[in-house]
C-alpha cells in the first residue's frame, strides 16, 4: 500500500463534514415540513415521511458499488465535486415544492446522483496506510458525525426563524461552499496505483456480506429515530413548536455521544481483538435500543438513546477499518452501500412499523434485527477461529 498522505485524509474528512452538516441541517425539520405539506391522513403521512426521508439513501445504496467502480476509471475528486454540485441544486429546489410526490422525485434524483462518500472513502483508503487505517477511518467517520452534531440544532433554528424555504436555501449555500473548499484543498492520488489492484479481490464474499450486515443494522439504529420524533415527542405530551426546537437539541446530544464513543473505541481497537470488541459494543447498543421501550419519561428516553449511540456508532468504523486499507473501489462501494441502505431503510422501517403498531414495537423490532446480525457475526467469527485452529 502507498505511503500515508495525511493532507488528503484531513481535507477529504473536512469535506465530508460539510456534506453531513448540510444533510442533517435539513433532516431535522424535514418530517415537520412533510407534515405541513401533506393533505393526507396521519397514517398516510407517516408512510410519505418514511419514503421521502429514506429515498435518497436507499437509491444510493443500490448505486454505491457502481460509484466505487467509477473511481477506477474516472477522477474520484471530480466525482466527489459533481456530487456536491448536484446535491446543492436539489436541496435548493426542495424548498420550493408544493406537493409530496414532487418532493419524493427530487429525493430520488438526489439518491441517484449521490453516493459521493464512496469516492471520498476511496481517496481515504488510497491515502492511508495499513497501520493508520483504523484511525483514518475513525477521523472520516467522526467528521461526518461532527456534521450530524452541529447540523440539527442550526437547522431547527433556521426553520423556526427563516421558515422552510429560507432553511433549505441556507443548506444549499453551505454545500456550494463545501464544493469550493474541495476544489482548492483536496488533492488527487496517483490513479495508476488503484488501477493495478482493482481486479485482485471480489466485491462480494462471506466476509464482506457479514461486514455489510453489521454496518447496516448499526446504521438503522442510528438513523431511524428522526423520522418518528414528532410521534415520540407527542407521546410525551410535548407541544409541536417546542418539539421542533427540542428535536435539534436531542439529535445533537445523542450524536455527540456517538462521536465520543467512536473516538474512544477506535483507539481501543488496537488493544482488544476486533471481533470481541464488535460483539461487545453491538450487544450493548442493542440492549439499550430495547430499553427505549421501557422509558417511563422523556429524561430516561434521552439518557438511553445517548448511551446507545455512544457504543453502536463505533461498529461502523471498526468494520470498515478491517477492509479499506487493501481493497479496491468496488469493495469499498459495496461496504459503503450498507450505510446508504441503513440511512434509507431506517426511516422506512420506523414509519412503516409505527403506522401499524406502536413506538414500543418499533424499538423492539429494530433491536431484534440487530440481534440477528450480531448472532451471525459471532457464529462466523467462531467458525473462522476454529478453521484457523
Amino acid at each position: 500500500m502507498s505511503q500515508r498522505n495525511y493532507r488528503n485524509v484531513l481535507f477529504v474528512s473536512l469535506s465530508q463534514f460539510g456534506i453531513a452538516f448540510s444533510f442533517n441541517f435539513v433532516l431535522v425539520f424535514l418530517p415537520f415540513f412533510i407534515h405541513d405539506l401533506s393533505p393526507s391522513s396521519s397514517q398516510e403521512t407517516l408512510i410519505w415521511v418514511g419514503l421521502i426521508m429514506g429515498a435518497p439513501s436507499f437509491v444510493a445504496a443500490l448505486a454505491s458499488t457502481f460509484w466505487g467502480s467509477l473511481t477506477s476509471r474516472f477522477s474520484p475528486k471530480l466525482l466527489f465535486m459533481r456530487g456536491l454540485l448536484s446535491h446543492a441544486v436539489i436541496i435548493l429546489l426542495m424548498g420550493f415544492v408544493s406537493s409530496l410526490p414532487l418532493l419524493l422525485v427530487l429525493r430520488i434524483v438526489q439518491g441517484i446522483l449521490g453516493g459521493i462518500s464512496t469516492a471520498g472513502l476511496v481517496i481515504i483508503s488510497s491515502s492511508s496506510s495499513r497501520e493508520w487505517a483504523s484511525r483514518d477511518m475513525g477521523l472520516f467517520q467522526n467528521a461526518m458525525t461532527l456534521g450530524q452534531l452541529i447540523g440539527p440544532p442550526i437547522g431547527a433554528l433556521a426553520a423556526t426563524t427563516l421558515g422552510y424555504k429560507g432553511a433549505f436555501s441556507v443548506a444549499s449555500a453551505f454545500v456550494f461552499m463545501t464544493l469550493v473548499f474541495c476544489f482548492f484543498y483536496v488533492k488527487e492520488y496517483p490513479h495508476e496505483s488503484r488501477e493495478a489492484t482493482r481486479f485482485t479481490k471480489h466485491a462480494v464474499n462471506r466476509k464482506t456480506l457479514i461486514g455489510w450486515a453489521l454496518c447496516f443494522t448499526a446504521t438503522v439504529q442510528l438513523m431511524f429515530l428522526p423520522s418518528v420524533l414528532p410521534n415520540a415527542f407527542r407521546a410525551f405530551h410535548i407541544e409541536q413548536t417546542m418539539a421542533v426546537r427540542g428535536a435539534g437539541l436531542f439529535v445533537m446530544m445523542y450524536t455527540a455521544t456517538a462521536m465520543a464513543g467512536t473516538y474512544l473505541l477506535c483507539r481501543l481497537a488496537g488493544r482488544v481483538k476486533s471481533h470481541r470488541l464488535v460483539i461487545t459494543v453491538g450487544l450493548l447498543g442493542t440492549g439499550l435500543q430495547l430499553l427505549l421501550a421501557a422509558s417511563p419519561g422523556v429524561a430516561s428516553f434521552v439518557a438511553f438513546r445517548m448511551l446507545q449511540t455512544s457504543v453502536i456508532a463505533a461498529v461502523i468504523p471498526l468494520v470498515f477499518s478491517s477492509f479499506v486499507s487493501d481493497l479496491d473501489g468496488r469493495v469499498i462501494g459495496f461496504l459503503n452501500s450498507s450505510r446508504f441502505a441503513g440511512n434509507g431503510l431506517g426511516p422506512i422501517i420506523a414509519t412503516s412499523v409505527l403506522a401499524f403498531s406502536s413506538l414500543n414495537w418499533l424499538y423492539l423490532s429494530i433491536g431484534g434485527l440487530s440481534l440477528v446480525a450480531l448472532i451471525g457475526y459471532a457464529l462466523s467469527a467462531a467458525g473462522t477461529r476454529d478453521s484457523a485452529a
